[in-house]
């Protein structure tokens, strides 16, 4: 019986290292959730998509008798699902654990069946975690990485023990995953010349050569089904495999012989697998659609119409010389972080959308709205139309929030400023980046970037990336100075005082970006912060912080208002951060500038 590369209980043996890069990685799993559209799951193991499976992740916490054999041609895992995160004195944040019997109608099992069904092919996924696989891939700095297109061949329920369910057993259900042949010869069992070199220096026939795996081969290799591998049941008349060496037994737990043997016994605790259920069988074509599928596509980097603030614009994207995947960080470009590798994006400047839309509001009837106050602009006068402010006052003294609206024709100030912003981030002189968040998840490895691109100008702001990312205010792009002073003149305008700001953060969306709720509670900041909004309409909702919430009621937000391009949003006194946290969403393409105080060298 040949050896089979099983999850052991003892230390692993130390593995080779990878001799080069494979050809789809990633050091994150967002950059595979933006960039890879077979896997697009961010803590879960299975992605599912209309009800059947695109992607499967293998890491660790394994079951007992999963597998990698035949060099990886052969993968067998159970289906997922039914662990817990614990955290206790003895117990690590984040280690897995084994509760309950899986069942069929379970969310992941019942789609990876719907797989099995049609003969439906999926995409295997590791990271640097998962024990099977026979090359290390930390050496490279690899967390997680694409096998490619395998199918299923056998699904079953077998027993695994667990320490934490009171039977000392829980059911698995267990999925025989085979590689696809229309591949080729899996990428990590050929030679180094055929794999991604770290230090090759031609761009395409590197990558072209490295991938051939990927690409449609006709041959096969595998042999016919074995026959005699699938038996009914006497209690049941539902056919199992021969899944071990031992005995057959029925699979079928909804059977009351299941896991029994024909001689009434229940399997023993160790199983070894039968060699014929272990044999590359039943090689069926690729569908045509599957057919170059894997790779993900090429971004359009000059698309028609010059619009490259859609949602496939969020998209990352992958590296055709290292394989590296990665996510869209740049607003003027990608750039691969491994290799360096950088492709300009070309789109047109956009004009702000010409809607009128009514002051719109929704308010917890504690809030206070004051009766509106009307305003001469400036630059305009008396006799031009007027702008407008409406007033909330939260209650028991916490603070006020204005929201300042000007007229269409004063606000040919915010459209110039709207285009400059656009003009000078497409040029670089604006350097509009994603940056890390600073607290994720700890399911979540790797770095993990914000949902939106921002630039911090001025004083330090830590909510952004912190002072490495801050730009003083005398190599500020104008575009940024320019909104820093509309503010203060929309404010004097419409509320009589004056406040000047030495910060400014500008923040951009695009289609579906948006920043998450956070209250502006920066050490050192000062009582008023002030918003200008350009482009599409968004809403923006404030609701107190949880710790304000009594714990028998939920949560819901306290106002919402409508923000317009050229609208100015103000909120006035410390009390507005100190007990809420309000978060903006817009409608699509946005750009905001909001301006603070912070006091000097307040780190």
């Amino acid at each position: 019986m040949p050896v089979l590369h099983l999850l052991s209980e003892t230390q692993p043996l130390p593995k080779p290292p990878l001799k080069a890069f494979p050809p789809i990685w990633a050091q994150s799993r967002q950059e595979v959730c933006e960039s890879f559209e077979w896997f697009r799951s961010y803590q879960g193991g299975v992605y599912q998509n209309n009800g059947s499976v695109k992607g499967y992740f293998l890491s660790a916490f394994s079951a007992q008798r999963d597998c990698f054999q035949c060099g990886g041609k052969i993968v067998i895992s159970h289906g997922g699902g039914k662990a817990d995160s614990i955290s206790s004195a003895q117990n690590v944040k984040g280690q897995a654990k084994t509760a309950v019997d899986q069942r069929a109608q379970d969310s992941s099992v019942q789609a990876l069946l719907e797989n099995y069904r049609k003969n439906q092919p999926l995409v295997l996924l590791i990271d640097d975690k998962y024990e099977p696989f026979p090359f290390d891939l930390s050496s490279r700095e690899v967390y997680m990485t694409v096998l490619g297109f395998y199918k299923i061949i056998h699904t079953w329920a077998e027993y695994q023990s667990s320490n934490s369910n009171t039977s000392g057993r829980v059911v698995r259900y267990k999925f025989a995953f085979q590689w696809c042949e229309d591949q080729g010869e899996p990428w990590w069992s050929k030679g180094p010349s055929d794999a991604i070199r770290s230090n090759s220096n031609n761009n395409q026939v590197s990558v072209v050569t490295s991938l051939l795996c990927l690409l449609p081969d006709v041959r096969s290799h595998s042999q016919p089904k074995p026959a005699n591998l699938y038996f009914p049941c006497a209690a049941c008349s539902e056919k199992s495999p021969r899944v071990y060496r031992q005995a057959w037994a029925c699979l079928n737990p909804a059977c009351s012989a299941f896991w029994t043997m024909p001689s009434g016994q229940s399997l023993p605790e160790n199983l070894d697998y039968n060699t014929e259920f272990l044999t590359v069988i039943d090689h069926r074509a690729l569908p045509l659609s599957y057919r170059d599928a894997l790779l993900p596509k090429t971004p359009v980097l000059a698309p028609h119409g010059g619009v490259t603030t859609s949602y496939a614009h969020t998209r990352g994207w992958h590296c055709r010389k290292c394989g590296r995947l990665s996510c869209r960080s740049a607003w003027e470009l990608y750039q691969c972080p491994n290799c360096k590798v950088c492709a300009s994006i070309l789109g047109r400047v956009r004009r702000p959308p010409c809607v009128d839309i009514p002051l719109a509001y929704s308010l917890h009837i504690a809030i206070q709205r004051l009766a509106p106050r009307f305003f001469a602009h400036s630059d305009i006068g008396m006799s031009g139309p007027a702008g407008r402010c409406q007033t909330f006052i939260l209650p028991d003294g916490k603070g006020k929030i204005h929201l300042i609206q000007t007229n269409r024709l004063a606000n040919l100030e915010a459209d110039q400023i709207f285009e400059a912003y656009q003009k000078q981030a497409s040029d670089g002189t604006l350097l509009l980046r994603r940056w890390p968040l600073r607290s994720v998840s700890l399911l979540l490895r790797g770095q993990f970037l914000t949902n939106y691109f921002s630039q911090n100008s001025g004083e330090t702001y830590h909510y952004v990336g912190g002072g490495a990312e801050t730009v003083p205010f005398v190599h500020a792009p104008s575009s940024i100075v320019q909104a820093r002073d509309l503010i203060q003149k929309r404010i004097h305008e419409a509320l009589g005082t004056q406040h000047k700001f030495n910060e400014v953060l500008s923040a951009a969306y695009m289609e579906q970006q948006k920043m998450a709720f956070h209250s502006d509670s920066e050490h050192g900041l000062g009582p008023v912060v002030a918003g200008l909004s350009m482009g599409s309409p968004a809403l923006m909702h404030f609701r107190l912080l949880s710790k304000y919430v009594p714990r028998n009621e939920q949560r819901a937000n306290a106002m919402t208002v409508v923000l317009r391009h050229g609208d100015v949003l103000v909120m006035e006194g410390a009390g507005v951060q100190d007990f809420y946290e309000h978060t903006v969403v817009p409608c699509n393409f946005r750009i905001a500038a909001t301006a603070r105080w912070i006091e000097p060298h307040h780190a």
